[in-house]
């Protein structure tokens, strides 16, 4: 992260970024929330994101299912959305935090391996139990399939891919409600 992006991030929760979204007297609802439950909204964002491109990769599914065999349409659909909801969550759910670049990208190639392998892996299981099913069938399992990893990507975009967790300019994390970052870096004298 360079200096200007530095400069410009604020991080999430932080009232200015919260109030410029949320218009009236929501505003100091969200405000309030956000501090206080700075995960939990967070979490909420992220779903709300999430529930897009979860309803985003089931229509490409569609629409590519008349085409394709079941597994290679959800595979367009994955790579697809992958990088559309990752930039998403960046933009909402992080509240716009500064991603790091390698990091994002081995997150979008594993988030496309695992879901390629987990979701197809569903799909031939569908098949095998269900024998003929429809593509809306078809959409519907990979949807539910998904909403088993996004609990785990949230947690890798969080705390591995968006700077989310960079210590503001006082030196707290906002989400340690001021603590020293690092409790490691704290030094303490022996007693003796």
């Amino acid at each position: 992260m360079d200096a200007a992006q530095s400069a410009a991030h604020v991080p999430f929760g932080d009232p200015a970024t919260s109030a410029s979204r949320v218009p009236g007297r929501v505003n100091g609802a969200v405000v309030a929330l956000s501090r206080r439950y700075p995960l939990a909204v967070q979490l909420a964002r992220y779903a709300a994101v999430g529930g897009g491109a979860t309803a985003l990769n089931a229509a490409l599914f569609l629409l590519c299912r008349p085409v394709l065999p079941a597994v290679p349409a959800n595979l367009v659909a994955l790579v697809l959305t992958t990088a559309i909801s990752t930039e998403a969550s960046r933009r909402f759910a992080f509240d716009g935090a500064p991603a790091h670049r390698l990091r994002e990208w081995v997150q979008d190639a594993g988030t496309v391996a695992f879901y390629a392998t987990y979701t197809s892996a569903v799909l031939l299981a569908l098949h095998q139990l269900a024998g003929a099913t429809t593509p809306g069938e078809e959409a519907a399992v990979v949807a539910a399939a998904s909403l088993v990893g996004g609990l785990l990507r949230f947690a890798v975009l969080r705390f591995w891919v968006f700077d989310v967790a960079r210590p503001a300019a006082a030196g707290a994390r906002p989400d340690q409600g001021g603590r020293h970052p690092c409790p490691e870096q704290t030094t303490s004298t022996p007693s003796t």
